[in-house]
């Protein structure tokens, strides 16, 4: 694994405070890899009021007031893939994946994505390290301990690569701006910022996809049900199927009666 950067090591410290905070709604991930329920809005009986707005008067405040009838009907419209109801409970997730994986996240796209941006900041120092469940297809290996190890020494020296030249880059800016050949005030390290906000833009080009990145990732549930649909699927990839199981476990936790009532439905993994 990388050296962590400072903010990399920030960030692994957050992530620690986030699993001894909240661990019932919080999942690391492999090495690096984290996920957390953050927050929701709205809950079953959201569901219902909103489904029944055309046809009657009647609101339910508390799901402990939900009666059989309810419960069927949440589970008609569950079955029959009703889908504006379900659009009025909102979650709100934050995950720290390699790029890769985001790159699949982000088709989900009825959604709103909130991404670690490499233009202010540093990357994040930490790569994928495939386990050995990652590795294997039918019991087969399709990468050897040595590849990975080529695999690792490569992503090393990107990590190496980014850091030398980012600090000879701002060694330059630093010394341009001491000679007042920089526009702005000569000794305001403001100045310098958007001289290093664009050697950041230009040296993120280099990081690989197996960098990790960190989103804040707010979904109705009618999106989420579809990102569960997909992504919990066998013949999904192994990364982000990862993900979307423990995204579903903390959605379970949230919600029991509607998780069972989902399961029930086919539509995620027993």
């Amino acid at each position: 694994m990388a050296t962590y950067n400072e903010g990399t090591r920030e960030i692994a410290q957050e992530i620690e405070a986030r699993l001894q905070e909240n661990p019932k709604f919080s999942r690391r991930l492999g090495e690096f890899g984290f996920i957390e329920l953050e927050e929701t809005w709205g809950d079953e009986t959201t569901i219902l009021n909103t489904a029944r707005v055309s046809t009657s008067n009647r609101r339910i405040r508390n799901v402990s007031d939900l009666t059989e009838k309810d419960k069927n009907l949440l589970f008609h419209l569950l079955s029959d893939h009703h889908g504006t109801p379900f659009e009025t409970v909102y979650f709100r997730f934050r995950f720290i994946a390699p790029i890769f994986v985001l790159r699949q996240w982000v088709k989900h796209r009825i959604s709103t994505w909130n991404e670690f941006s490499m233009r202010y900041r540093k990357p994040i120092s930490a790569y994928y390290v495939p386990d050995e469940k990652a590795l294997t297809v039918d019991g087969f290996p399709v990468l050897t301990p040595d590849q990975i190890e080529r695999y690792s020494d490569l992503m090393e020296r990107i990590f190496a690569f980014y850091e030398a030249e980012y600090q000879e880059s701002c060694r330059r800016i630093d010394v341009a701006a001491s000679e007042g050949r920089l526009s702005g005030e000569k000794k305001d390290p403001a100045a310098r910022n958007p001289y290093r906000a664009r050697a950041r833009e230009l040296l993120r080009s280099a990081m690989p996809v197996s960098a990790y990145s960190d989103v804040y990732w707010t979904v109705n549930f009618r999106s989420l049900m579809n990102f569960f649909d997909l992504r919990t699927k066998e013949n999904a990839q192994y990364e982000i199927r990862e993900y979307a199981l423990a995204a579903c476990e903390l959605f379970s936790r949230k919600f029991p009666l509607l998780s069972d009532l989902y399961e029930k439905s086919g539509r995620v993994p027993s």
